[in-house]
């Protein structure tokens, strides 16, 4: 892959790894969850299979047809997004039940493990897109819809329609739908957008090794 280095491969993973975190804590704190993990768990559950198995299938078949229209996007990040995000969220949480009680009725620990997720996912996203190894299926269908459209459905609109859709089948299914269904949508946006600048952008920098040799004072023209 062209301009792969370690460095990226690292951050993709990272940030891989902190979204998968991210989805292990909206499905403990049971406040809802992001709208493609929402349409995951309600079908996963439908169909009797772990959220994981689910979402791989799944991620496969909009693998397809991302493949047929932005071809572009798909990278070892893809991969990478579409395989392990729900078997390490199914790794937590099953952890999670392995060593803690039950939290239903604490809601402000609850209201905690959310905002941690919230900003784990924000995060995690940041790191794993600013390399350009790859985007999720999920996250490129917008761009295919805009394509295929010939843009008449631009991405805001196509994005907002994909995340509702998730939503409604979701809960359709049994998901739960809470408040931090509705903070991802309006939130992690600009979350994502400030960790990108401030975070990711900036560990892709490398170091300037040049040095440039200062002009004598006495030849410097004003």
């Amino acid at each position: 892959m062209k301009h792969l280095t370690a460095r990226k491969v690292i951050m993709m993973l990272i940030g891989n790894l902190l979204i998968g975190l991210a989805v292990s804590l909206l499905r403990v704190s049971m406040l809802g969850t992001d709208p493609f993990t929402t349409i995951n768990l309600g079908l996963s559950d439908f169909f009797n299979l772990s959220f994981g198995l689910y979402q791989v299938l799944f991620n496969i078949v909009l693998l397809a047809i991302v493949a047929i229209f932005y071809r572009s996007s798909i990278g070892i990040g893809t991969l990478v997004n579409m395989i392990g995000i729900g078997f390490i969220s199914d790794f937590l949480v099953y952890g999670y039940g392995l060593f803690f009680e039950d939290m239903s009725s604490m809601l402000a620990v609850r209201i905690l493990m959310m905002a941690m997720a919230v900003l784990f996912a924000s995060m995690g996203v940041a790191l794993y897109i600013t390399p350009k190894l790859g985007m999720a299926p999920y996250d490129s269908l917008a761009f295919v819809i805009e394509r295929v459209s010939k843009q008449k459905i631009p991405f805001p609109i196509a994005r907002i329609t994909t995340d509702i859709s998730c939503v409604v089948i979701g809960f359709s299914f049994g998901a739960i739908v809470g408040v931090a269904t509705v903070i991802f949508a309006f939130f992690t946006g600009p979350l994502v957008q400030f960790f990108r600048t401030r975070v990711a952008e900036p560990l892709l920098k490398e170091k300037n090794t040049l040095h440039v040799k200062p002009v004598p004072a006495n030849k410097v023209r004003l």
